[in-house]
């Protein structure tokens, strides 16, 4: 049944419903009549978006239309004890919002719920691509590359270039509109009986409803660069079923309560399979031949079908000295075992084409046990202590495979020994536990609250274990009846284990007799050895928080706040030679020393809202918030090909690990003010209804580029066509206005209600534009390659448009009637 049809019969069953259910038969005399009442207001929507930009639409079903706006019903039977209620907003359109119930208050109630959420990602983006069966995109022609050839060098740059012509003259031929979209729809049925007071069960359905397409890439070809590159439309068709049971028992001094969780997560289209482009086969064949063997289709498996388990068991109990000890527990199992699907396609790609196992094999169990103690040992001090314990085992098989993500071969069949990877299962066991303390002041209804807390994990297939130590205060005054001011400060010490920079280099299998080059990631590193991950190393976090509240009665209202949180990552990185117990290589090579990764991550908020009524017949309201956040970051540029011989490319543009000139950094900040004001005048009490209100949001993105980019390893600057040119984009920044006014007036029976929208949208964004003086347009934004005309196919994108969700002036005015009854 589709989502109209339920809810279209939902609306017809209603009053039905509420005439059987809630209708006595005629009543003695004095016996309570079924009380009803509700309103329905329904009118039409007009609206002009000058540019029919999605960021106008991106969540909201706004165009020509006429609709239920509002709904409320209810009826109420007293005699027979049963409330019936329906409600909803928008009805009729895609973003629209139902529940119907009926219970008898004390004993029982079911209910239904409706939730449809649009997300339009684009009304602009264009494809050669039709989907010609569910997750199939075929396109009406292919480019007639004649420079058939993925290892480029120099020398090769004016045969890819001749080709970029080729690409533009089929853009220009072969591009169509597609739609870019997706609708969720959330369907919730609940049940609930309450036996009596002791036993309380109840029964809930949720079902999560999502399709359409979004935006994806399809790379073909080999390890980039070597790749030919397309952006494509993903088909969504997503069906997510989550059935929940549970039971609570509720006696003299204490409550349990047992939960069971099924959740099932189909996909309705398991593979997208793509027709490549930039090839054309012999008849017959499923690959062109350039230089390697090129498949004519690529393929890639979607988010694939799942299954998952979660019981949990729960209680409390009342203990002597005003103390309660409340204990729980939870199992869950998480499957997943579909088909898995080489992407290479064609019957040349790889010399072994067959995958170590048919299926996923996927597994994980997790355990959540927690326990919490309160007591109040003495007057005015009330005391918490808390364990809890997560634990993640990850059962799933590794194996040994055999690079299933490439397209190409070479004319021999054969494939790189890094191709030979190892699947690593990550699981964690993470111990948190704590004790907290409130003391109630004797005055200015007062409080202080201290906590000490501490969480370890253990990871494993991870580049080191943690372990955080977290000291909390608080403090909370009211120094008059209408104040109340409120202080937060927390410290926390996470201190990571000695780094194993060397981990990921699990993740292959290959003999070392195998490596015939200086990469060799197993036997040299990965990341380079400075690099830092920020989830597993030192940290060192610092957070305020203050609020103010202030009242007048009913009359007016303040509140302000300030909250800050700082992260500080580093790490005490020092140089190392990760070559030297390897015995690979050149064993003395060091490393610079610098910490690489993110390095401080800060954010600031404070904002203050302000509320007004000096009169019943008037309200007004604002707000003002400036949210600004900093980070910073460091890498080093290097050459992954000469890990083992850093030094025979000590003076190359693109260099060694080793050298402390390759480093680059990025300073960022973003920043937002936001604001608003609003007013609701009853000009006429209880007949018509002024409102309106404006809101505004001012945000904006730096980055502060410094290092290798801006300039080579010695200092000298690049030209701003170089392929390693990097240097300050331009500001990222958003801007919207928004103005809406309503007014409602009585005539006669029913209401009038007009309503009037503005808004304004200002896009500027030098990724979704690709603008700066590292890119270029060729014939249209519609391929993009680097400035410097790389002889690299991989440089390239034929991708779906740029701004896909661009700046925009919108209206919207609506007119309806409104009818309470």
């Amino acid at each position: 049944m589709t989502r109209t049809s339920i809810i279209l019969a939902l609306l017809i069953a209603s009053p039905a419903i509420a005439q059987q259910s809630q209708t006595p038969a005629p009543a003695a005399p004095g016996a309570a009549p079924t009380v009803i009442s509700g309103s329905v207001t329904g009118g039409g929507l007009a609206v002009d978006n000058d540019t029919n930009s999605a960021a106008f639409t991106q969540y909201r079903d706004l165009e020509d239309s006429v609709f239920l706006s509002h709904l409320r019903f209810n009826a109420w039977s007293q005699s027979k004890g049963l409330d019936f209620t329906v409600g909803g907003v928008n009805i009729g359109r895609d973003d629209t919002t139902l529940g119907v119930g009926l219970s008898r208050p004390g004993a029982w109630r079911v209910s239904f719920d409706f939730v449809g959420t649009p997300h339009v990602y684009s009304n602009k983006a264009v494809s050669a691509y039709t989907e010609s069966s569910p997750g199939v995109l075929t396109a009406p022609a292919t480019i007639p590359i004649t420079f058939k050839k993925l290892a480029t060098s120099a020398a090769d740059t004016a045969g890819v270039l001749a080709s970029d012509e080729l690409i533009r003259q089929y853009q220009a031929q072969y591009l169509r509109p597609i739609g870019l979209e997706t609708q969720n729809d959330n369907y919730t049925f609940r049940f609930g009986w309450f036996a009596s007071d002791l036993l309380k069960l109840s029964a809930t359905y949720d079902r999560w409803d999502k399709s359409g397409a979004k935006s994806t890439f399809g790379p073909i070809g080999d390890r980039p660069p070597r790749t030919l590159n397309v952006q494509l439309a993903e088909p969504v068709d997503y069906v997510t079923g989550d059935l929940t049971l549970a039971a609570e028992h509720q006696g003299a001094g204490y409550v349990v309560r047992g939960e069971y969780l099924y959740s099932d997560f189909e996909n309705n289209i398991d593979t997208l399979r793509w027709q490549n482009l930039y090839t054309t086969a012999a008849p017959g064949a499923d690959y062109d031949t350039w230089d390697r063997l090129v498949a004519t289709s690529g393929a890639r498996p979607l988010p694939p079908d799942n299954r998952y388990h979660n019981a949990t068991a729960s209680g409390a109990v009342d203990l002597p000295a005003e103390s309660r000890l409340s204990v729980s527990g939870s199992f869950g199992r998480m499957e997943q075992n579909q088909g898995l699907l080489p992407y290479a396609v064609h019957n040349g790609a790889l010399a072994v084409q067959t995958l170590p196992r048919a299926n996923a094999e996927a597994l994980m169990h997790t355990r959540y046990f927690t326990a919490d103690y309160a007591i109040a040992p003495v007057s005015r001090l009330q005391v918490r202590a808390f364990a809890r314990s997560y634990t993640l085992d990850n059962d799933t098989p590794m194996s040994n495979w055999q690079y299933i993500t490439s397209d190409t071969s070479n004319l021999n069949g054969t494939a790189s020994y890094v191709n030979k990877r190892v699947n690593l299962p990550y699981g964690w066991d993470r111990q948190h536990g704590g004790v907290e303390a409130t003391y109630r002041l004797g005055f200015w209804r007062s409080s202080l609250q201290a906590a000490y807390e501490r969480e370890n994990i253990d990871r494993t297939y991870r580049e080191a274990d943690t372990t955080e130590d977290v000291l909390r205060a608080s403090i909370r005054l009211r120094p008059a009846r209408w104040m109340t001011v409120t202080g937060r400060m927390l410290r926390g010490d996470r201190d990571g284990s000695e780094y194993e920079y060397h981990v990921p280099a699990e993740g292959y299998w290959y003999a070392p007799a195998d490596a015939n080059d200086n990469n060799n990631p197993q036997f040299t590193f990965d990341n380079h050895p400075d690099m830092r991950r920020y989830d597993v190393i030192d940290r060192l976090r610092r957070q305020y928080d203050v609020t103010v509240n202030a009242t007048a009665g009913e009359v007016a209202g303040v509140t302000a706040y300030v909250r800050y949180r700082g992260d500080d990552f580093d790490s005490d990185v020092h140089p190392i030679q990760p070559l030297l117990k390897t015995g690979v290589g050149e064993l003395s090579a060091t490393t610079p020393g610098i910490q690489l990764g993110l390095l401080e991550d800060n954010r600031l908020r404070y904002g203050v809202d302000v509320f007004y009524q000096p009169t019943p017949r008037a309200t007004f309201n604002a707000f003002l918030n400036y949210d600004v956040g900093t980070q910073a970051q460091r890498s080093l540029e290097f050459n992954e090909n000469n890990k083992a011989n850093p030094s025979a490319i000590n003076t190359a543009v693109l260099g060694p690990w080793t050298r402390p000139s390759s480093i680059w950094s990025a300073d960022m900040d973003d920043r937002t003010w936001s604001g608003g004001a609003g007013f609701v005048f009853h000009l006429v009490p209880d007949r018509v209804l002024l409102s309106g209100d404006y809101t505004v949001s001012l945000a904006d993105v730096d980055i502060a580029y410094d290092g290798f980019g801006e300039v080579s390893f010695d200092g000298t600057p690049f030209p701003p066509n170089h392929e390693f040119f990097f240097t300050d984009p331009s500001a990222i920044s958003e801007d919207l206005h928004a103005v809406n006014v309503r007014l409602e007036v009585p005539v006669k029976a029913v209401w009038l209600v007009v309503g009037y929208g503005y808004e304004r949208y200002r896009l500027a964004d030098w990724q979704q534009g690709a603008e700066g003086p590292w890119v270029e347009q060729v014939g249209a934004d519609t391929l993009l390659r680097d400035t410097s005309r790389s002889f690299q196919w991989g440089n390239r994108l034929f991708n779906l448009g740029t701004y896909l969700a661009p700046s925009y002036n919108a209206h919207l005015a609506f007119v309806g009637l409104r009818y309470r009854f």
